[in-house]
């Protein structure tokens, strides 16, 4: 891969432990390459956060538990879904804002919650969300950013979507399972810089393994190299890589 003013390393040569992550879809690279990173609001946090932002997550214990948060997120998501892959925006921005309602929220979330519980339980839904994983991980790659705290983010700032009236049940459903869903400051597997903040192409490498630039074949090296007990931190990755037979 082609690049000018962003830098390239090996995810061999670096230190998992404490290094930011953040992972694009590859055909954003050229962009990234000349303008840095962005901060904005993506169409999965529409209706939910209140500020553009870039999210990241330290070290390879993030890395598992934002993929484990997204599997989650997308079996949930799964309500607000047309026929296809596409999510319809519109009606996803509704759900949100009328949970927010404090007359009908204790009744909306009554009944959000039997149907995601149904969601998680019904095979066909966690498929249709392996796929999609699939896809979002076949085409993705990762970047180590390098970040200032003081300068870039904060590790006291607040995570916006537990700050706010959502229904509990359902955002400890979608984090990952070890959030502090106490307290309103960022977990290591969500966090983001500062409000409206972008991050130059100076601040950016972009990983490798070997040959490949694939998210996908990064996770598994990462995986395969790390004491960390899957299963145990991230059950929803775990689940979805012996779906594909991805782990040994």
């Amino acid at each position: 891969m082609a690049v000018k003013n962003i830098k390239i390393e090996d995810i061999q040569d670096i230190d998992l432990q404490f290094s930011f992550f953040h992972y694009t879809n590859m055909k954003n690279i050229d962009s990234i390459d000349v303008n840095g990173l962005i901060p904005q609001i993506g169409n999965s946090a529409t209706g939910i956060e209140k500020s553009e932002k870039i999210f990241f997550a330290i070290g390879e214990k993030g890395v598992f538990s934002i993929f484990d948060s997204w599997i989650r997120w997308l079996i949930a998501k799964r309500i607000t879904d047309l026929p296809g892959e596409k999510a319809d925006i519109p009606f996803y921005r509704f759900c949100t804002f009328i949970m927010r309602l404090p007359l009908i929220r204790h009744i909306v979330n009554i009944f959000v919650n039997l149907i995601v519980w149904l969601e998680f339980k019904i095979k066909y839904f966690k498929v249709k969300s392996f796929k999609i994983m699939k896809d979002i991980l076949d085409n993705s790659c990762i970047l180590k950013l390098d970040l200032e705290e003081g300068v870039d983010f904060s590790y006291t700032d607040i995570d916006e979507v537990k700050s706010q009236k959502f229904n509990r049940k359902l955002l400890k459903t979608v984090y990952a399972k070890q959030n502090k869903m106490s307290s309103k400051k960022m977990d290591y597997w969500n966090m983001h810089t500062f409000s409206n903040k972008s991050i130059p192409p100076a601040k950016i490498t972009l990983l490798k393994l070997n040959d490949s630039y694939c998210c996908m074949d990064i996770l598994l090296w990462m995986i395969k190299n790390t004491k960390i007990n899957l299963k145990t931190l991230s059950p929803y990755l775990d689940e979805f890589l012996k779906y594909y037979n991805l782990l040994d």
